[in-house]
């Protein structure tokens, strides 16, 4: 049995996505969860945002809302629940955030979806145009360079956000907006998208739709297998 730690930015347990993740490896995985916000109150979480300074994420609590906090936070308390992580068992370290987690140290493998993601991403990519949605509209532009300028891509940017009753409709939004820009192939960056939103983009923009939680179970399988 190979004992899985899904360290998350918000809190546990992340029953949107875990079991989601869970359904598509060996039966015989066991799963424990960590969370960067877990046991804070809602002051403490609020002040995790920094505004418009620096790169900030966002993420599902518990209670069904959701909190915007910055990386610059959110990493030292991240490694701390790696480090708790490890120490009930862990032998693979799941960081279910498509940040770059690549500061974090462990002595078990740890999957980093900030440096899994866009290399799939780009070669899949090739010269078409990429369509990418984000959660956050504080998120668009500093994507659209990094993807345009770091990474070479043809590339159209929108956002979605997927932690409320509305998801469903933004990401129709969102796949309108790329259809509109004649993207070829759609990345949605987020684990918290799930397989309902991206049929919603499906159905509207007609192109491929990548999934970041579909790549991250197939990459965890294959580690488990």
């Amino acid at each position: 049995m190979t004992t899985i730690g899904f360290a998350t930015i918000g809190q546990t347990p992340r029953d949107d996505l875990v079991p989601y993740l869970l359904e598509r490896l060996p039966q015989d995985v066991r799963a424990i969860q960590g969370g960067v916000l877990d046991g804070l109150n809602g002051e403490e979480i609020a002040a995790l945002d920094r505004g418009d300074e620096g790169l900030h994420m966002v993420t599902k609590l518990r209670d069904g809302g959701s909190a915007r906090l910055a990386y610059s936070e959110a990493l030292p308390r991240m490694q701390r629940v790696v480090d708790e992580l490890v120490e009930g068992g862990a032998e693979l370290i799941v960081i279910v955030c498509g940040a770059d987690w690549s500061a974090i140290r462990a002595p078990v493998p740890v999957v980093n979806p900030g440096r899994l993601f866009p290399g799939i991403v780009r070669a899949l990519a090739g010269s078409s145009r990429l369509g990418v949605i984000r959660p956050d509209a504080g998120q668009v532009e500093g994507t659209l360079r990094q993807y345009r300028d770091e990474f070479g891509l043809d590339v159209a940017v929108t956002h979605a956000f997927p932690y409320d009753d509305k998801a469903l409709d933004a990401a129709r939004r969102a796949a309108g907006e790329l259809a509109a820009q004649e993207a070829d192939l759609v990345w949605m960056t987020c684990v918290g998208m799930g397989e309902e939103m991206r049929q919603a983009v499906r159905e509207v923009q007609g192109k491929p739709v990548i999934l970041a939680r579909s790549i991250l179970a197939r990459v965890i399988a294959e580690l488990v297998a």
